[in-house]
C-alpha cells in the first residue's frame, strides 16, 4: 500500500506523525516526571520521617538492653549474699553516665543501712528513668523489687517467662488509662540458678515524640506495631491520628506480617500497600531489632496524587493547535522538495535503458542539486569506462586510462583485467621459451652415454640459453660410501671449454651446501674466495650473480650444475635450470646403472675363468682325502663309544649336583669362582655362567665381608682343617639368606689346585631358632606385664597371664584349654571378647576398642588390642588380645570433659552479650548503605570489635583491636565501647584526635596503668567521623592507618605510632586528627592487625599491607558486597591450611 504513495504524500504524512508522537510523548514523560517528583517528594519526606523516629525508637530500646546488661553483668545481682564490693575504679555504670561524684555520694548515705541488692536496683531505675525493676523465679515469685513487693508476678503475655530465659524478650504492650507500658525481660545467674530481670518501662515518652505529625500532612501518620508472626497479626501499641484514645487493639494484616516476615531491603523504602482500613496508602516499614516491633509511617495515596489534575487539558488544548500549524506547513515544502526529483528520475530511467544522454540543466545547490550533479558524474564516468573497454577489446593494451576514484569498481576491474591479459601473455612466452630449451636439452642427451662427454654439451647449452659466462657441471662420486665427493666434470667460461678439475665434500662451499640442503641457491653477494676467469675482452673480473641447482631424483642428489653471470639471472631462467635438474639427474643415474652392469660382467667372465682352473686341483684334492677319511671313520666309531660312556657319566654328575641341597663352589686363590654346582640355580637362583669367573664377595651382606676375609685367610694358614662360616647371602631375587659354608683347602691336589665351599642354606633353620627366642621373652614379659594378655584359639583360651588372677581371684590354670563360656570369667567380658574375635576373622588385622570389665576390683574399663596371629600358611591361627585397664584416665577424661563443657557454656552466654551490644552490618547499612564489615574472630568472643554511634549527621565508626584474643580481649572491647560511648553520646566529645585522647585515658585510668606500669594491655584503633552529606571524614588512629581511594589514586593517612592505654609511652602526644573531603564514588577502608598480619601463601609468609593495597586497588570501582567478598576469598586463600593468626576486622565505606 506504501508504494502506490507519492513521496509528497508520504512526506506529510511522516511529518504529522511525529508531530503527533512529539506531543503525546511530551506530555505523558512530563506528566511522569511530574508524578515521579511527586512520588520522590513523598519517599524523601516520609524516609527521613521514618529513619528519624526509627533511629529514636531504636535509642530507647538499646537503652532497656544495655540496662540488662549491666544488670546480668552486676556483682551486687549475682553474689546477693556476700557483701557489695568496694570502691575503686570505674564499673559498668561509670561507663555509661553515671560518673557524677557528688549525685553518688549524696545517693548512698540515703541509702545507707539498706538491702544493698534494693539500693542498687532503685539506683538503676531512677538512673535509666524505669517504673521498676524486679528480680523473679523462673514460676513468677518475686525475689527483690523497687517497689518492695512481694508475692507472685504473673506472666503478662504468657510468653515472658519462657522467652526471657533465653535472652533478651520485650513483653505485649498496655495500657491503663492514658498510659502505656511495656515489660524487658533476661536471664540472671545468682548463686547457681538462672533467674528473671524484669523492667517495667513506660512508653509515653515515646507516643508523645510519635504523634507528632508535622511533615506528614493531613492523613499521614507513625503508629509502632508489634508483630505475631505465628497467628498473622500485629498489634497497634501507639495511640493513631484517627482515634488517639483509643484501645490497643489487634489488627489482622496478612499482607503486612508476610511482607515483615522477608528479608527484602524494599520494605523499608517506600512502596504502595492497603491499611487496615482498606485504603490506599504509602508506607515505610522499619523493624526495631530483637524487639518484634515494626515503626509503620505512612500518608495517603490520594492525598498525594491531588496535585496531578489539571495537566491533562492544557496538553490536549497545546496538541490540537501544533498539529494545524504542522500541516499547513508539510503541504508547502512537500511541494518544493519533489520537484528536483523528477528530474534525476528521468535521466536514471535512461540510464537504465542503456542511453547515456547530455548532462541536465543547471541545478540547485541544496541536496537535491547535489544528487543532480552527481548523477552527471555518474554518465560521464559510465561513458569513459564504455571507451576503455572497447579499446582493451581492440589489443590497445597500453591505452591510458583514469578510474573515477579508488572505489571505481567498473574501471578498476578494467586496470585488472588488462593487467591480467599482459601477464598471460609473459607467461605464454615464458613456458614456450622452456619448452623448447628442455627439447633440446633432450636432444643434446640421446647423443651421449657417458657423463664426461655429456657434462660438456650439456654446460655450452645451457650457457648459451640463459647468457651465462661461467658454467661447470658437478657429478657425485659415491664409490666410498663413507666419504662421498662432489667432482667437476666440465666447466666452460665465455664459450670455450675449461680443464678444470675440483672437488667438494659435502656441505663444503656453496656447492656442498647445495647437495647438503637438498636445495637452489641463487646469489648475488659473490664470496671472495670465489674462482674468477680472464677473458681476453673483458680481463679478470668477478661475477655479479651465482646460481647452484642440485640435480634430485628419488630424493637422491646426482650431481650440481653452478652457473655465473655479469647479470642477475631471471626468475625465468631459474625455473628453467630447475626443470633441466630432474632430467640430467635421471640421465645420471641411469649412465650410472649402465656402466656398473657392465663393469660386473667383465668381473664375472673374469672369476668364471679363473674357477675352472681351480676346479682340476681340486678334484686331485678329493681323492687323496677319500683315503684318509675312510681311516678316519674307523677312528671316529671308537672314539664316539668312548665319549659315549663318558657323557652318561657326566648326565648322571649333573642330575646329583642340580638336585643337590648344598652348592659345591672351587675358588682360586684371589677368591675368584672357577667351578660352582648346578645347584646353585635352585638355591640361589644365579646360573653358573652368571658367578663362573668372578668373585662373589659383592653377594655377601657388607657386614660379613671381613668374616668371609678372614674364612679364606684361615683356609690358607691351616690347609689341614675343615672351617665353617655363617653369613646372609643375596639370591638372584635381590633377598638375603642365611648360608652355612664348610670350606677345604685343597691347593695341594693338583686336579683341583683351589679352596672347596660347601654351602647349605640354613635360613629357616635361623628363623625358628630366633622364633624360639622370641617365644622365650614374650612369655617373659608377658608374665611381668600389668596388662591381662590372653591368647584364643577357637573360642578357647589357650594361654593366659597372672594378671587374671588379681581382676578374678582365681589361678590362670584354671582357665587354660577351656572353652570361655566355660569359665567363671564374667558374661559382659564374654561378649565383648568375642565381637572382637569376629571383627578380626572378618578383617584379618589388628582390632583396638573399648570395653566395661567388672571385676573385684570394680568396674572397670578396659582398652583391648586384638592381634591376629598367622600359621605358616598364612592362615588365621590364634588372637592374642592384650587388655589395659584405663579406668583412672577415663575418669580424668570425663571430668575434663565436663570443666571443657561449663567453660564452653560459659564463653558462648559471652558471645552472646558481646552481640548484643556490638553493632552490626545491618544496623551500619542503614547509614551508610554501600558499605560492609568482614569480622571474624579467631575464637569464639573476639577482642576486635566494631564500633558504631550516630550523633544528628555525624557517624562514628571505628575499628577496635584489644590485646590478646578470647575472653581477656572480650572483657578489654566492653571497656572500650562503653568509654567510647561515654566520650561521644554523654560528654559531646566530637573531634576523632580528641575522642583518642580521652579514651586513652580513660583506659589507663580503668586498668590503673598510670599507678603499675607492668600491665601492657590496650587497644590499637582506627577512629572516622563521617559526614555523607557534605562527604567530610575525619581521622585519628592509634597505630592502625586510613586507606583512601580518590578518584581512582589511594592515599594512605598514617596513625599514631603509640597505643590506647599500655602505661606511659616515651615522646607520647596527642593523637593527630586528619581531615580528608571525598568525592563521588570514592571509599575508605580501615582494619585490626589480624587481615594483614595472617601467616599463610606458598612460603608461609604475612599477609602483609602491601597486598591490602593491592586488593583494595583491584577492588575500589565495586559494589561494596563484592569488594566484601573478594577481601575473604583473598584472605582465606591466602591463609589455607594455616591456622588464624588474630581476630581480623575489616572495614569498607564507599561514598
Amino acid at each position: 500500500m506504501l508504494k502506490n504513495i507519492k513521496i509528497s504524500t508520504k512526506i506529510s504524512l511522516l511529518v504529522l506523525l511525529l508531530t503527533g508522537l512529539a506531543i503525546v510523548a511530551i506530555s505523558f514523560f512530563t506528566q511522569d516526571y511530574n508524578k515521579k517528583n511527586i512520588y520522590e517528594k513523598y519517599a524523601a519526606t516520609l524516609g527521613a520521617l521514618a529513619e528519624t523516629k526509627s533511629d529514636y525508637v531504636d535509642q530507647q530500646a538499646e537503652r532497656i538492653k544495655q540496662a540488662l546488661v549491666i544488670l546480668q553483668n552486676s556483682d551486687v545481682l549475682k553474689n546477693q549474699n556476700s557483701p557489695a564490693p568496694e570502691e575503686g575504679g570505674m564499673d559498668l555504670m561509670d561507663m555509661f553516665g553515671g560518673g557524677d561524684e557528688a549525685a553518688d555520694e549524696s545517693e548512698s548515705d540515703s541509702l545507707a543501712g539498706a538491702d544493698p541488692v534494693i539500693s542498687f536496683l532503685q539506683t538503676q531505675k531512677e538512673l535509666f528513668g524505669f517504673e521498676s525493676i524486679m528480680i523473679i523465679t523462673p514460676k513468677g515469685s518475686i525475689i527483690k523489687s523497687t517497689e518492695g513487693e512481694a508475692g507472685n508476678f504473673t506472666d503478662p503475655d504468657g510468653a515472658t517467662f519462657d522467652k526471657g530465659r533465653m535472652g533478651f524478650y520485650f513483653s505485649a504492650v498496655y495500657k491503663e488509662a492514658k498510659d502505656y507500658f511495656g515489660f524487658a525481660t533476661a536471664p540472671i545467674e545468682i548463686g547457681g540458678e538462672t533467674q528473671l530481670i524484669v523492667i517495667r518501662y513506660s512508653l509515653n515518652d515515646l507516643n508523645a515524640y510519635l504523634t507528632n505529625y508535622t511533615g506528614l500532612g493531613k492523613t499521614g501518620e507513625t503508629i509502632l506495631l508489634r508483630q505475631d508472626p505465628i497467628l498473622k497479626t500485629f498489634t497497634i501499641i501507639t495511640p493513631t491520628r484517627l482515634d488517639p484514645n483509643g484501645p490497643i487493639r489487634v489488627v489482622e494484616n496478612k499482607e503486612l506480617v508476610e511482607t515483615l516476615q522477608t528479608e527484602d531491603k524494599a520494605k523499608e523504602k517506600l512502596h504502595q500497600a492497603k491499611d487496615t482500613r482498606g485504603e490506599e496508602v504509602y508506607r515505610i516499614l522499619k523493624k526495631i531489632d530483637n524487639t518484634g516491633w515494626v515503626l509503620l509511617t505512612k500518608i495517603s495515596k490520594a492525598e498525594a496524587d491531588s496535585i496531578d489534575g489539571s495537566l491533562t487539558r492544557v496538553f490536549m488544548y497545546a496538541g490540537i493547535c501544533i498539529m494545524t500549524l504542522a500541516l499547513l506547513l508539510t503541504m508547502t515544502l512537500s511541494r518544493a522538495l519533489t520537484r528536483p526529483l523528477l528530474d534525476v528520475r528521468n535521466t536514471l530511467n535512461l540510464v537504465a535503458q542503456g542511453v547515456l544522454p547530455e548532462t541536465t540543466e543547471e541545478h540547485s545547490k541544496d541536496e537535491f542539486g547535489q544528487m543532480a550533479y552527481k548523477v552527471d558524474e555518474l554518465v560521464v564516468t559510465l561513458k569513459n569506462n564504455a571507451q576503455f573497454a572497447q579499446r582493451i577489446g581492440e589489443g590497445k593494451y597500453d591505452s591510458h586510462f583514469t578510474p573515477a576514484s579508488e572505489n571505481d569498481l567498473l574501471g578498476m576491474s578494467l586496470i585488472n583485467m588488462r593487467q591480467n591479459l599482459v601477464e598471460n601473455e609473459k607467461r605464454d612466452n615464458e613456458r614456450n621459451w622452456i619448452v623448447r630449451g628442455v627439447a633440446g636439452i633432450s636432444e643434446v642427451l640421446r647423443m651421449h652415454d657417458s657423463i664426461e662427454g655429456m657434462g660438456d654439451d650439456v654446460i655450452k647449452f645451457i650457457l648459451d640459453k640463459i647468457e651465462a659466462i661461467q658454467g661447470a657441471f658437478y657429478v657425485v662420486n659415491d664409490d666410498d660410501e663413507a666419504q662421498k665427493l662432489i667432482e667437476m666434470r666440465a666447466s666452460y667460461a665465455y664459450g670455450r671449454k675449461k680443464y678444470l678439475k675440483r672437488s667438494f665434500r659435502f656441505a663444503e662451499g656453496l656447492v656442498g651446501q647445495a647437495v647438503a640442503e637438498k636445495d637452489t641457491i641463487v646469489r648475488t653477494e659473490i664470496p671472495d674466495e670465489y674462482v674468477t676467469l680472464t677473458s681476453g675482452l673483458l680481463g679478470d673480473q668477478r661475477p655479479t650473480a651465482l646460481l647452484i641447482v642440485p640435480l634430485i631424483t628419488n630424493e637422491e642428489v646426482y650431481g650440481v650444475l653452478e652457473f655465473a653471470g655479469f647479470k642477475k639471472f631471471t626468475p625465468s631462467q631459474i625455473n628453467f635450470v630447475k626443470e633441466l635438474s630432474l632430467i640430467l639427474a635421471r640421465t645420471i643415474f641411469n649412465i650410472k646403472v649402465n656402466e656398473r652392469t657392465r663393469n660386473l660382467l667383465e668381473e664375472s667372465q673374469k672369476m668364471s675363468n679363473e674357477l675352472q682352473e681351480k676346479g682340476e686341483v681340486l678334484r686331485q684334492n678329493a681323492e687323496e682325502m677319500q683315503a684318509t677319511s675312510e681311516e678316519l671313520e674307523r677312528s671316529n666309531k671308537k672314539l664316539e663309544e668312548q665319549i659315549e660312556e663318558v657323557n652318561r657319566t657326566q648326565k648322571r654328575m649333573q642330575l646329583l649336583l642340580e638336585n643337590a641341597s648344598e652348592v659345591i663352589t672351587i675358588y682360586e686363590d684371589d677368591e675368584s669362582i672357577r667351578y660352582i654346582s648346578p645347584s646353585v640355580e635352585t638355591i640361589l637362583g644365579y646360573e653358573q655362567k652368571e658367578l663362573i669367573g668372578h668373585s662373589d664377595i659383592e653377594n655377601v651382606k657388607a657386614e660379613y665381608h671381613e668374616v668371609m676375609k678372614g674364612f679364606f685367610q684361615k683356609l690358607r694358614e691351616h690347609p689341614e682343617e675343615r672351617a665353617s662360616v655363617q653369613y646372609e647371602y643375596k639370591t638372584k631375587s635381590g633377598e638375603f639368606i642365611w648360608i652355612e659354608t664348610t670350606g677345604t683347602n685343597a691347593m695341594s691336589n693338583p686336579a683341583i689346585h683351589g679352596f672347596i665351599l660347601n654351602s647349605r642354606d640354613i635360613t629357616e633353620r635361623r628363623r625358628a631358632e630366633q622364633e624360639t627366642r622370641m617365644r622365650s621373652k614374650m612369655q617373659a614379659l608377658s608374665e611381668n606385664s600389668p596388662d591381662l594378655i590372653t591368647r584364643l584359639e577357637n573360642e578357647a583360651i589357650s594361654y593366659i597371664n597372672p594378671v587374671i588372677e588379681s581382676y578374678t581371684g582365681q589361678k590362670p590354670s584354671l582357665f587354660l584349654n577351656r572353652k570361655m563360656q566355660e569359665t567363671d570369667i564374667d558374661k559382659a567380658i564374654i561378649d565383648g571378647w568375642l565381637r572382637v574375635l569376629e571383627e578380626v576373622n572378618t578383617t584379618n588385622k589388628t582390632v583396638a576398642t573399648e570395653m566395661d570389665f567388672p571385676s573385684e576390683l570394680g568396674q572397670r574399663v578396659m582398652q583391648v588390642n586384638a592381634i591376629p596371629e598367622f600359621d605358616e600358611n598364612s592362615k588365621l591361627e590364634s588372637v592374642l588380645v592384650v587388655s589395659h585397664d584405663i579406668t583412672e584416665r577415663k575418669m580424668i577424661e570425663l571430668e575434663i570433659q565436663n570443666k571443657n563443657k561449663k567453660i564452653t557454656e560459659s564463653i558462648n552466654y559471652a558471645k552472646r552479650i558481646q552481640t548484643a551490644i556490638l553493632p552490626n552490618n545491618r544496623v551500619i547499612n542503614k547509614t551508610l548503605p554501600d558499605s560492609f564489615i568482614l569480622y571474624k574472630p579467631r575464637d569464639v568472643v573476639s577482642g576486635d570489635f566494631p564500633w558504631y554511634m550516630q550523633v544528628k549527621e555525624d557517624i562514628y565508626i571505628a575499628a577496635v583491636d584489644c590485646t590478646g584474643h578470647g575472653v581477656p580481649g572480650a572483657l578489654l572491647s566492653l571497656i572500650g565501647y562503653f568509654l567510647l560511648n561515654d566520650i561521644v553520646r554523654s560528654r559531646k566529645i566530637t573531634e576523632p584526635g580528641i575522642i583518642l585522647d580521652l579514651l586513652d585515658e580513660g583506659v589507663t585510668k580503668t586498668l590503673r596503668q598510670d599507678e603499675d606500669s607492668t600491665t601492657k594491655d590496650g587497644m590499637d584503633i582506627a577512629l572516622c567521623k563521617i559526614n555523607m552529606d557534605t562527604r567530610e571524614v575525619e581521622y585519628a588512629g592509634a597505630h592502625r592507618p586510613l586507606y583512601a581511594m580518590k578518584n581512582g589514586v589511594m592515599e594512605e593517612v598514617k596513625g599514631n605510632k603509640f597505643p590506647i592505654g599500655g602505661g606511659i609511652y616515651k615522646n607520647q602526644t596527642n593523637f593527630t586528627n586528619t581531615k580528608l573531603t571525598l568525592g563521588k564514588g570514592d571509599s575508605i577502608y580501615f582494619s585490626s592487625d589480624g587481615f594483614p598480619d595472617q601467616f599463610g601463601g606458598p612460603e608461609g609468609r604475612k599477609f602483609g599491607p602491601k597486598k591490602v593495597r593491592e586488593v583494595i586497588e583491584r577492588v575500589h570501582k565495586l559494589p561494596m558486597p563484592d569488594a566484601h567478598t573478594i577481601f575473604d576469598e583473598e584472605w582465606e586463600n591466602w591463609r589455607g591450611e594455616q591456622k588464624q593468626t588474630d581476630d581480623v576486622l575489616l572495614i569498607g565505606i564507599k561514598f
